[in-house]
This record gives structure tokens, C-alpha cells and sequence, in this order.
């Protein structure tokens, strides 16, 4: 059986809607806010993931929901592919359960009107979380401007910071995402680079503990069966959607459904496809650039994301 496929099996096996069962004790699965991350919040506003089987936990930003991970304060995390080779290198035990974005475009480089090109960023102060994705985004942007990390000033700025930070004028420009991205632009900021120029290298997925999965197989189950069953919702009744999930990022419902098509959302058939391998090949050209760019300290072996888990009862 090819690495990553036992787990499809195992948490597919009996997939229902709902929580047929509630668990003894609910997953904690944690996020920060991402247009990718919403149809967990769908499904728990049409009770397909009531609280009984899955608490939902949202994090001003990805560093907090690393850290809750870290210190087994949750079962679940929502992450970005190069902020869970960071926990590989961590020596944190973790597997992916499922894909759940690619970022086609989502992911943006803004800057202030004045700034017509990437050379125009020489000198400036750009604004990124001192985390992976930011610094992995912002070195392909410098790389395409034929500038280097030393060219700009870096400001370590967490993602609930961005807005404030750029409209203030504490930075020159920001490596954020949806919404921030939407309202910045809505006030005059201008894109010079997105994900869409790096296809399939910015990928958000869900992440779980293994001791956490033979623990409670039924509550994965339960929780991967309402994530598709709120993208079913999502594409059958768009214009509902968009109006709930709009109002919790704090957006307009036109600006949400915009946002979604800055990034592609596996179906199930394409997250076999994915956690077939397809991923894994881009996982080891991530970690490659990584310790290229010394975002990672050391040589890590990605294929563990995707390691089978142990069946419950078994060591």
C-alpha cells in the first residue's frame, strides 16, 4: 500500500455525515483566519461538526497554532506545507490528514502605490511573519526582482498585524493573504507578486497527531466526513455560503466569493491524488528550497507527513 493510503483507509472507512457517535472527548483542532480554513466553520454553522465531536479554535495567527501543537494543547491544526516540515524538524510527531487548499493567487506581495516593481522595494521595509510561508514567499518575490534578502529591511509582523502595520505606515509593504489582501486593496495597495506565479508551492493541509488518531478514530472520521460534506454545501449553495462565512472575516460577501478564487480546493478523488504522492514530490522540492534558503536548519525527510498510521489497539 503506497505511503499515506492507510490512513485514507482507515478514516474513510466508515465516513458518515455528522458525528454519528459523539466522541468521549471532542478533537481540538485549531486555525488562524484563512479563506481555506472556513468550511471547517461551515460545517460547524449547519451542525455537521457540532461540538461534540470537534471544538474549533481560532488563532490570531499560524505562529500561535504551531505553538498549540507543539504543547499538545490540540489534536488538529490547519497549516500551511512548509509550517509542517518545521515541525518535522522540530522532531514533532505528525501526520496529514487531508489537503485542504492550494493557493492560486491568494497569497500576495502588496505594496504602496509608489512602488511600481519589485527592484523598487531596495531599501524598504516589508512586513512578514517570521515564519516559513512569509519568508519563503517574499525570497521567490526578491528572487524574480533580482534582489537579495539583504537588499530590504525585513519587519517581523504576526498576520493580525498586517493591516494596521501597512495602513499606518510601519512597513512599505507586506507578504499577507485573504482577507487582509482584499482590504488593502480595497485602500489603494497594489500587488507585485502572488502565489499564482509559483503554482502548487503554497498548500495548506490538516494536520493531526497519530497517538491522537488510535485514540479516537471514529471522531477523525467524523470530522473528515463534515469538511466534505460542507465543501458539498459550499458549491451547491455558493451565495449562502459566502454570506455566512463573510461576516466571520469581517468582509463583504462579494469580496469573500472573490477570495475564493485565489485558491483550488481538493475534492476527495483529488486528495487521494494528492496523498498518493503528488504532494510528497512537492513537499521534498519545498524542503529543498527551504534549507537552500536556510529556512530550515537541517536536512528533514518529508515522506513522514505521510507515513501510515497505526490501526486502533495496535502499537
Amino acid at each position: 500500500m503506497k505511503p499515506g493510503l492507510f490512513i485514507w483507509f482507515l478514516l474513510l472507512s466508515i465516513a458518515l455525515p455528522g458525528c454519528a457517535k459523539p466522541p468521549a472527548e471532542p478533537l481540538h483542532v485549531a486555525t488562524n483566519t484563512w479563506v481555506g480554513y472556513e468550511p471547517l466553520y461551515l460545517a460547524r454553522s449547519l451542525q455537521y461538526l457540532p461540538e461534540s465531536c470537534a471544538v474549533l479554535h481560532e488563532m490570531p495567527n499560524s505562529s500561535a497554532v504551531i505553538k498549540a501543537f507543539r504543547n499538545n494543547a490540540i489534536d488538529v491544526a490547519a497549516l500551511t506545507l512548509d509550517e509542517a516540515l518545521l515541525l518535522l524538524q522540530d522532531g514533532i510527531d505528525a501526520r496529514i490528514l487531508l489537503v485542504m487548499d492550494i493557493s492560486n493567487g491568494a497569497d500576495v506581495l502588496l505594496v504602496h502605490p509608489g512602488i511600481k516593481n519589485i527592484g523598487g522595494l531596495k531599501g524598504k521595509r516589508v512586513g512578514a511573519e517570521s515564519l516559513a510561508l512569509g519568508a519563503y514567499m517574499l525570497s521567490r518575490a526578491l528572487e524574480k526582482g533580482g534582489l537579495r534578502p539583504e537588499d530590504i529591511t525585513l519587519v517581523p509582523t504576526t498576520y493580525d498585524a498586517h493591516e494596521e502595520a501597512y495602513l499606518s505606515g510601519k512597513i512599505d509593504a507586506v507578504v499577507t493573504f485573504e482577507p487582509v489582501k482584499s482590504k488593502l486593496l480595497a485602500k489603494g495597495a497594489r500587488i507585485l507578486f502572488d502565489s499564482s506565479m509559483i503554482p502548487n508551492q503554497i498548500v495548506d493541509v490538516l494536520v493531526v497527531r497519530p497517538d491522537a488518531v488510535k485514540r479516537n478514530p471514529a471522531a477523525f472520521r467524523d470530522l473528515e466526513a463534515a469538511w466534505y460534506r460542507a465543501l458539498q454545501y459550499l458549491r451547491a449553495n455558493p451565495k449562502e455560503a459566502c454570506r455566512l462565512l463573510a461576516a466571520r472575516e469581517g468582509v463583504s460577501a462579494a469580496q469573500f466569493a472573490e477570495s475564493l478564487h485565489g485558491i483550488v480546493i481538493p475534492d476527495e478523488k483529488d486528495n487521494r491524488r494528492l496523498l498518493s504522492g503528488e504532494l510528497l514530490a512537492s513537499a521534498q522540492r519545498m524542503a529543498q528550497v527551504m534549507l537552500h534558503e536556510k529556512l530550515l536548519k537541517k536536512t528533514i525527510e518529508p515522506a513522514l507527513l505521510f507515513d501510515r498510521l497505526a490501526p486502533p489497539g495496535r502499537p
